[in-house]
């Protein structure tokens, strides 16, 4: 007896199932993490927060925070000096009054804290749409 399977390329497969970028799983993801992120960013304001929704599309695999101190805040260390601005050995000091879990790093933190929570969602998502 002779079997001829027939598959479809993995761009079609993950496009199928709404795994590759700008599909559905992937949004939702992209939303999952982009709601919970914000309780490991700084508080100040809020500004940065509010920019980061704004700069971050749902339709991309990423986040976004696009704006120039953007990197002192996520690595943690204060900058100084005229333009160009350098990095400096001094660590960030973060306000938690609004935000307790403030820190650097924020997604490695995210996902540290509650990644495995995340992807309990992320797979109830994907077997609700079987």
């Amino acid at each position: 007896m002779k079997a001829k399977v027939e598959l479809h390329s993995p761009a079609r497969i993950r496009k199928d199932h709404g795994l590759n970028p700008g599909g559905d799983v992937q949004r939702f993801w992209t939303a999952t993490v982009l709601r919970r992120i914000q309780r490991y960013m700084p508080y100040r304001t809020g500004a940065t927060i509010k920019l980061t929704i704004a700069q971050t599309d749902m339709n991309k695999p990423e986040i976004v925070t696009d704006v120039p101190y953007g990197k002192y805040l996520y690595y943690g260390y204060a900058m100084e000096g005229t333009p160009p601005m350098h990095v400096t050995d001094r660590p960030l000091s973060y306000t938690t009054t609004k935000n307790p879990l403030a820190g650097p790093k924020w997604d490695a933190r995210l996902s540290a804290a509650e990644g495995k929570t995340m992807a309990a969602e992320l797979q109830a998502y994907i077997d609700r749409k079987r």
